[in-house]
């Protein structure tokens, strides 16, 4: 009986045991997973701090970058010739026009002379049927190569200017020298009927005259003369060029005081004979067209009047044959010639 409790006593003791050793087993168990996810926890937020850290960090660099930017963009001296630099390159690109734009600007430093009312006085080379006054003489289109009033030097001034004509006062075979008085007809450029037929329908005034003549002044043999421009010239019988084409300048003046004149020079001209085609030709005194040019360069000078250097505006004693159709007379070409010289002109005189 007593060994039997004994042994009853024995098996609860080591149950007692069992249990305890179990016991502790597990709350050593649970503290140590309890210890693992305090760790982890604690790792967790560690990482999550970190993060947030390095965000505040990249943030604040962002805030300085930003407000450094700002601060230069606004008041930066170094920042502001930066910006001059850069405007001034996209300038310089603008001023390297292509081609097209230039000739646009020439276009536009003709546009001063849109509107303006344009007269001339002048002989065959000017003449067009049916834009002449009556008094006057044609030669185009009647004789010469022309087929088109368009293919005037004149008409193409008018066309690429956007200059109106106020009185194409040209005719056939006239001269400037003669009789400053004659009435009867439009022979002589320095008659005072010749100059009074510059002004256009119901009395209006040329804004530019040009002045083309002396072509048959010098095939016609008239003396060149020794007037400058600057001498006196008494109304009467004018027996010689230069005091002619004074007269001229000094009665536009006093009729179209408003007036732009504009004089141009002679082309060369050739002999279209058989044995010596294309040979300048001379007056009785052994003169040419450039002699006759640099006079009236020289008058126009003196009278502070643009002259059109028509001599060397591609016109040549070797290249008649293409521009004129007889050694005078204007070919479709040659009227291109001529016109861009006198367009050139009127350009660069900022009318």
């Amino acid at each position: 009986m007593r060994g039997q409790l004994k042994r009853t006593m024995r098996r609860k003791w080591i149950c007692i045991a069992l249990c305890a050793c179990l016991f502790c087993a597990g709350a050593a168990g649970c503290g140590a997973e309890e210890k693992d996810n305090m760790a982890d926890k604690n790792a967790s937020a560690a990482t999550q701090d970190e993060a947030s850290e390095a965000d505040a960090k990249e943030t604040t660099e962002a805030d300085v970058k930003e407000t450094t930017d700002a601060s230069e963009t606004l008041g930066n001296p170094d920042s502001e010739s930066e910006t001059d630099e850069m405007e001034m390159t996209d300038v310089s690109e603008v001023s390297k026009m292509p081609e097209e734009t230039a000739s646009d600007t020439a276009e536009e430093d003709g546009a001063s002379l849109q509107g303006l009312s344009l007269s001339i006085l002048g002989d065959s080379l000017s003449t067009y049927e049916g834009w002449i006054p009556g008094e006057c003489t044609n030669f185009f289109p009647m004789n010469g190569e022309l087929t088109d009033v368009s293919e005037t030097w004149w008409m193409q001034v008018l066309a690429q200017t956007g200059m109106e004509l106020c009185s194409n006062n040209s005719s056939a075979g006239c001269t400037c020298a003669g009789d400053s008085l004659y009435t009867g007809e439009v022979k002589y450029g320095c008659s005072t009927d010749r100059i009074s037929l510059l002004t256009g329908s119901q009395g209006k005034m040329p804004d530019v005259i040009i002045v083309f003549m002396g072509t048959n002044d010098l095939l016609k043999g008239v003396p060149l003369g020794d007037n400058d421009g600057t001498g006196l010239v008494e109304e009467g019988e004018i027996d010689n060029f230069s005091d002619a084409y004074t007269l001229i300048l000094d009665k536009l003046a006093s009729e179209y005081p408003m007036a732009q004149v504009y004089c141009c020079g002679l082309h060369p001209v050739g002999d279209w004979g058989t044995k010596q085609p294309f040979v300048l030709l001379n007056n009785y005194d052994g003169l040419t067209a450039e002699d006759f040019s640099k006079r009236i360069e020289l008058i126009a000078g003196n009278k502070g009047v643009p002259y059109i250097d028509l001599y060397h505006c591609g016109i040549e004693v070797d290249n008649l044959q293409q521009m004129t159709s007889d050694g005078v007379h204007y070919t479709p070409l040659g009227m291109s010639y001529v016109a861009k010289a006198v367009i050139d002109c009127l350009n660069a005189s900022g009318n």
